[in-house]
């Protein structure tokens, strides 16, 4: 088992169904988040989610980042923003990505 992560994923822009695509691609790509918030305004939505887990065997944390990027795009049908938080279990440093449209576009191309 690897080492465990603390990881904040946030998601944003939203339409009202994308919040549950984005939701479930997390669930799906990773683990079910153990703090869930959806802020709204003017019917576009901010997903901020939470939760503690181990990544892939052999998995850094860019690599994550990406991973679960691609899955979000993905159950979306298209670029939002996702912004991921993460620190391992030892407390070390956050490390923070933000995986713009130029990455969106790269990425999607090779998965």
């Amino acid at each position: 088992m690897g080492k465990h992560y603390r990881v904040h994923i946030s998601v944003a822009p939203l339409g009202a169904t994308e919040v549950r695509k984005a939701l479930a691609a997390i669930r799906e790509a990773w683990t079910s988040p153990h703090y869930v918030k959806k802020i709204e305004k003017n019917k576009v939505y901010f997903l901020q989610t939470s939760a503690e887990a181990s990544f892939l065997p052999d998995e850094n944390e860019q690599a994550f980042a990406q991973r679960v990027s691609v899955a979000i795009w993905k159950k979306v049908g298209r670029y939002v923003k996702v912004v991921i938080d993460t620190s391992d279990s030892d407390e070390v440093p956050t490390d923070c990505f933000e995986l713009n449209e130029y990455d969106y576009r790269k990425l999607m191309r090779t998965n």
